[in-house]
């Protein structure tokens, strides 16, 4: 119906396209300056493509399953256990990916702050310092961590939305934003080439003095790069394109989720995400708002409008963040629910744990099928095997036994965001507030960004955004009909799953050789 299904093609390519345009953009320029642009525009269309192609397939393989989360497309090709483990891998990435955007929203923000309360004219304030949680600027302290917080306390509504439909002002702004910031860009770098145009016909040694300076900062078209430079930005790209975890949630609430709509939506949001990623990319390393928050931000006026506008997307993006987060926690909490609260002999809640008791009795908006949901399961699951008649097992998809492989079928009336562990608002508000302190913590304790991307490693975006979606898609189409079967996309997936192992692996071993 039109009310579980309220988003529209527009929402839903805005709600991916702010998903994949977050704080990995930022990280771009490195990979520019360190292969060129011959070099990361070749890994950026190989990373885009991929991209498209795995999550077409978890779409597809959504549909051929009945599965409506990531977790749940993983369960129904190997079994309810790697719903829990792939739904906790989930959850722990995306704890990295949000104290990571808390690290760039107090790095951006700090030194605005400083420049709106302790801002001096002459310009003579102490800008030495290198700790990104007390920025100065004009002879004033900001404490960036104070500063964090109170913007997550105003986050807080965001942060507490169970869908992606209901954050999708959030995609607007943002997208808004990100052009103000395309503008500050187009402007300083403008101003930037006629600055070094005048500068360097000039016979001053400061001039030139200044013009070595920047020439480190300069870009190559065709440059050869290392084998340590490949490995190090090629992960880097592929990780700026990752959004695997809110695509079924996109298609869950698309109106008419065809898969003609579907691949509308994709195609649309990695074109325009790519467009904007490769502008950055190329400009964005010579914008020193964004590259370094001790600049003397009073001479930029423009750029300062640059980075609130890149700031502000962060800021709306990382709910975008949190929401997967919190769910990937929930379905893990979900799976333990249903394997420990839904039985066959369990006939009424007096039988209920003691924990499952409070939540009942806490949560003030369950519904009377809530409370005597011990006897009520919301999925069930079709186990397809060869010891069973095909023609005895409902026909509500084209999987058929496969001697090879195991796949089952999920049939669901809504949803797994609509269970009871999703709906109970203890549970929702307290998992919640546990990701936002963790995450805080975690952004308090390091200095910089680059630690928090270190430690996610290339090895579990591969897996996430890759390899995962490749051999589930291979396992559930193994076991469609013939005449349905997508032959070719089976190749294909083969191919990329081989070359995505490959490139998890050596950039793996390549991240860990490099922190040793």
């Amino acid at each position: 119906s039109n009310n579980n299904r309220p988003s529209s093609l527009l929402v839903g390519t805005f709600n991916l396209i702010a998903t994949i345009v977050g704080g990995g953009v930022l990280s771009l320029p490195i990979a520019f300056q360190k292969c060129g642009i011959f070099t990361t525009t070749l890994f950026m269309l190989i990373s885009a493509y991929m991209t498209y192609m795995s999550l077409i397939m978890i779409c597809y393989s959504s549909r051929r399953c009945g599965g409506s989360s990531y977790g749940e497309v993983v369960r129904s090709a190997f079994g309810s256990g790697m719903e829990s483990g792939v739904s906790y891998l989930l959850f722990v990435f995306l704890l990295f990916v949000i104290a990571a955007y808390m690290v760039l929203i107090r790095d951006i923000w700090t030194p605005l702050f400083g420049l709106l309360f302790y801002h001096n004219d002459d310009g003579d304030g102490d800008n030495s310092s290198n700790n990104s949680s007390n920025n100065s600027l004009g002879g004033g302290e900001v404490n960036g961590d104070r500063v964090l917080m109170g913007i997550i306390i105003l986050l807080l509504p965001f942060l507490f939305q169970r869908s992606l439909h209901a954050l999708r002002f959030n995609c607007y702004i943002g997208f808004g934003s990100i052009l103000i910031l395309c503008v500050a860009l187009c402007r300083g770098g403008f101003q930037k080439q006629y600055y070094h145009h005048s500068i360097g016909s000039g016979d001053d040694g400061e001039g030139n003095e200044l013009k070595e300076e920047e020439e480190e900062d300069n870009i190559e078209f065709f440059k050869v790069p290392s084998t340590q430079d490949v490995l190090f930005s090629f992960p880097i790209v592929m990780l700026a394109f990752l959004c695997h975890f809110n695509i079924l949630s996109i298609q869950n609430t698309l109106h008419q989720p065809t898969r003609q709509r579907m691949k509308h939506v994709v195609g649309m949001s990695i074109g325009l995400s790519m467009l904007l990623m490769y502008f950055f990319g190329n400009v964005l390393l010579n914008i020193p708002i964004v590259k370094s928050p001790d600049v003397d931000l009073g001479e930029y006026w423009l750029f300062v409008l640059g980075r609130v506008g890149c700031g502000i997307t962060i800021i709306l993006a990382m709910p975008l963040m949190a929401l997967p987060c919190r769910d990937a926690l929930l379905e893990v909490v979900d799976v333990y629910f249903h394997h420990t609260h839904h039985r066959s002999d369990v006939n009424s809640s007096e039988n209920d744990s003691c924990f499952w008791k409070v939540l009942h009795k806490m949560n003030r908006n369950e519904s009377a099928q809530d409370a005597t949901i011990t006897t009520e399961d919301e999925v069930d699951e079709i186990v397809i095997n060869t010891d069973e008649d095909v023609s005895s097992q409902p026909r509500r998809t084209s999987l058929i036994p496969s001697p090879k492989l195991r796949a089952s079928i999920l049939i669901r009336q809504d949803p797994i965001q609509r269970d009871w562990v999703f709906r109970n608002s203890i549970i929702h508000y307290v998992s919640t507030l546990m990701i936002v302190v963790c995450c805080y913590i975690g952004a308090t304790k390091v200095d910089g960004v680059a630690i928090i991307w270190s430690l996610i490693g290339s090895s579990l975006a591969f897996l996430i955004a890759f390899i995962l979606p490749f051999v589930c898609f291979i396992v559930i189409e193994n076991g469609v009909e013939a005449t349905d079967r997508h032959d070719g996309w089976i190749k294909l997936a083969t191919v990329m799953l081989v070359l995505s192992v490959i490139g998890a692996v050596v950039c793996t071993w390549n991240r860990f050789a490099s922190m040793l």
